[in-house]
């Protein structure tokens, strides 16, 4: 596939999916390399990927970032500061898998209760906050219906990490990934337009450094960077009310381990943004177990860790580990993430006050 690769750009606000799947022709198998946003990705490893082979090249991406996070200030920025909730989790989690469900249905609760769900844009864990969001206002039924028909198309194919070779060029037998990544949108795009018009909102910061995947087509606005250490930032930073963990990898435990950083030097209880580890498998009350063929049970018990931590660094430890939660239950969820939402807001505000 030939064609000329986009520059970085100058935005002046969020991306929406229209941006991103500029181009997109479902119809077609080789849709979503064709797309905006994999024309992005490319132009993005065709210099150089997280060490930008020029400075010229590094000041463009920096200012295209830069004009991002200037656009995100202004989408947040409305007459009553929203209250964000992070949900992060695997993007490897498939539409059918138990979790996937409890996710959706998390994010369709906390949606109600009026929290703006944050997650980093991809698929699996992250997907399916952004499908709880959309559906938060349809009932039940419809919702049900929507989850069954995104089990059609359940994953990501496993090949999308080698569609480019390092230098930009797309790697041989590319088209079977690309068709699979389709069929996958194609799913997302007609579930999403499915949904009754009242949808929730949900907010997506996604990275070009996982440009190999699309970004799930479920969200409101994208907040797509190209430097990922920026993106994780913002990420985290953005999620001031709490986080909510669902299962995933080591993507998912840097994130942990950045928030326990902030955490760790939070200046008193009230600036502690409480940690939530939601799984009906109890994925991270458990270490994983183990045969000669690999993996035979998922998980990663974090609970010893971060007590020690907190114990180690803070006098406080009973009270902060109270927003260390271990659980599944929505009420329970929502009643320590309320306790801090008053105080998210204000330190939003306080954020999108400041001068760039």
């Amino acid at each position: 596939m030939a064609g000329e690769l986009p520059d970085y750009g100058k935005p002046d606000r969020l991306y929406d999916i229209g941006d991103l799947l500029q181009g997109y022709d479902p119809s077609d198998e080789l849709a979503f390399v064709k797309s905006w946003d994999f024309g992005a990705y490319r132009r993005y490893i065709t210099d150089g990927s997280a060490t930008p082979r020029t400075l010229d090249i590094r000041l463009a991406q920096a200012e295209h970032d830069a004009r991002i996070a200037e656009a995100l200030k202004a989408f947040l920025a409305r007459p009553t500061e929203p209250t964000l909730v992070g949900v992060m989790g695997g993007h490897s989690l498939s539409r059918l898998h138990p979790a996937y469900k409890a996710v959706a249905e998390l994010g369709r609760y906390l949606t109600k209760r009026g929290y703006l769900l944050v997650t980093g844009g991809g698929p699996g864990a992250m997907e399916a906050a952004h499908v709880g969001a959309t559906f938060a206002y349809a009932d039940d039924a419809t919702f049900a219906r929507a989850l069954t028909a995104l089990g059609e198309e359940p994953s990501l194919p496993k090949g999308l990490g080698n569609i480019l070779t390092k230098s930009g060029d797309l790697a041989p037998g590319y088209e079977e990934s690309a068709d699979g990544a389709r069929k996958w949108l194609n799913m997302g795009l007609e579930v999403r337009d499915s949904a009754p018009k009242e949808r929730g909102e949900s907010l997506a910061i996604p990275t070009w450094f996982y440009g190999s995947e699309p970004s799930t087509p479920f969200a409101s606005a994208y907040a797509k960077y190209f430097q990922n250490s920026i993106r994780e930032e913002a990420l985290i930073a953005q999620s001031r009310a709490g986080i909510v963990y669902a299962q995933g990898g080591g993507g998912t435990l840097r994130e942990i381990f950045q928030d326990v950083e902030l955490n760790f030097y939070a200046s008193t209880p009230d600036d502690f943004i409480p940690m939530i580890f939601f799984d009906p498998d109890d994925f991270w009350q458990r270490d994983a177990e183990f045969d000669v063929s690999g993996v035979t049970r998922p998980g990663i018990d974090v609970r010893d860790i971060l007590e020690r931590i907190f114990r180690y660094g803070r006098r406080d430890t009973a009270q902060i580990l109270k927003k260390v939660r271990f659980t599944t239950e929505f009420d329970e969820i929502a009643a320590v993430i309320d306790t801090r939402a008053r105080k998210a807001q204000r330190e939003l505000a306080a954020v999108l006050n400041a001068p760039a």
